[in-house]
């Protein structure tokens, strides 16, 4: 049986490049690797092989100039990227973000396009959706030419079908996440319970709608019923240490990978009001340790939480997220270990980079089988 010519195409691969669509090339691409059925290229911007004892093949090319204009830069990437995919004539090309962007056309019949969390068409106040216009343009011109745009599910989906005329070219695979070697059975301590938020203190986190809440539940008497611990840093670290009174919130300041898994096992429930993301990896990673996740709205986050094992908030409101937090006081520890057990299994179920992978090989066959 002949095999499958990928052409795997990112702007950087994760730890060489931070980021979660970085951190998602280097973690499918292994999995990826495994399937004898696909001859595998990668194609990306750093100088060392990033994958040395996989079977695959890296093609190496000069990066983003990240001093210059970001735009044009990744237009110039995508220039060298193309030099690539018509020397390697794959029979599947798939592009992180705006990797094949310069002359995709040329590649309608075999591409592939994961946007990620469309973080463009989801932006929040007139100068940020001023600023995403010209990414949505771009976009909305690759996603006409691409055979398949992938979608991680749930809001991402709508907001692709409204701006892709032909829904039958969206295909939804989702996010993953390797679980912890030991998953652990929760227990929960109702005199206390101790929730743990994860990501930068940035605005688009939420950050300040969870300082605001907390000190809403304060006032209301829960502050010796709630442990809030706050792990990240970012452009609202310093203003909110200086400020934190509470004693019942402790700021870890940035959480290295050595200490990622004990933090998430000394957390009862994960919180996490962000205003837009696409399928945030922390609320998978909250989820492998059996955590029960208050998560908004937003993006796939609907497609990972539900009342089985958590609860869905609504984007930029205080009192959303104090109800919820309210609830969770009357939840008793079978309930809560019930949530915890549902988080689990849905990750293990649906969410592993086994299961996605196979999801990616699945699709590749198809497109191959269509072009043949």
């Amino acid at each position: 049986m002949r095999k499958i010519k990928v052409a795997f195409c990112t702007d950087g691969v994760y730890p060489q490049m931070l980021g979660g669509m970085q951190k998602h090339s280097r973690l499918l691409v292994e999995e990826l690797s495994k399937f004898p059925e696909l001859d595998l290229y990668i194609i990306h911007p750093h100088s060392e092989l990033i994958f040395p004892n996989r079977t695959l093949t890296e093609i190496r090319i000069t990066g983003i100039n990240t001093e210059k204009n970001y735009l044009l830069e990744t237009y110039r990437y995508s220039e060298r990227v193309f030099e690539s995919l018509v020397s390697l004539n794959p029979d599947v090309i798939y592009s992180q973000g705006l990797s094949v962007w310069y002359k995709a056309s040329r590649f309608s019949k075999k591409l592939i396009i994961n946007p990620h969390g469309l973080e463009p068409y989801q932006a929040i106040g007139m100068k940020n959706k001023i600023m995403g216009v010209p990414f949505r343009l771009i976009f909305n011109n690759l996603f006409r030419k691409a055979r398949v745009v992938i979608s991680l599910g749930g809001g991402l989906t709508t907001i692709l079908k409204r701006v892709i005329s032909s829904s039958d070219k969206i295909v939804e695979i989702p996010n993953a996440v390797i679980l912890p070697g030991q998953q652990k059975k929760k227990t929960f301590n109702k005199g206390l319970l101790k929730g743990l938020f994860l990501a930068r203190f940035a605005h688009n986190k939420g950050i300040d709608i969870l300082f605001s809440a907390i000190d809403e539940l304060n006032q209301r008497g829960y502050a010796d019923k709630y442990h809030f611990v706050l792990g990240g840093k970012g452009p609202l670290y310093e203003y909110y240490k200086q400020r934190n009174t509470a004693d019942n919130v402790t700021l870890l300041g940035f959480v290295d990978d050595a200490d990622i898994e004990k933090t998430y096992e000394s957390a009862d429930f994960f919180v996490f009001p962000t205003l837009f993301e696409g399928m945030p990896t922390v609320v998978l990673e909250a989820m492998c340790y059996g955590l029960p996740v208050i998560v908004s709205d937003v993006g796939a986050t609907k497609v990972l939480v539900d009342d089985t094992n958590g609860i869905i908030i609504q984007p930029g409101s205080v009192n959303s997220l104090v109800s919820a937090l309210e609830k969770f006081q009357d939840f008793d520890s079978i309930q809560l270990e019930n949530m915890s057990k549902a988080a689990i299994q849905k990750v293990t179920e649906k969410f592993t980079w086994q299961v996605v992978a196979k999801a990616h090989l699945d699709l590749f066959v198809d497109l191959s089988k269509a072009e043949s």
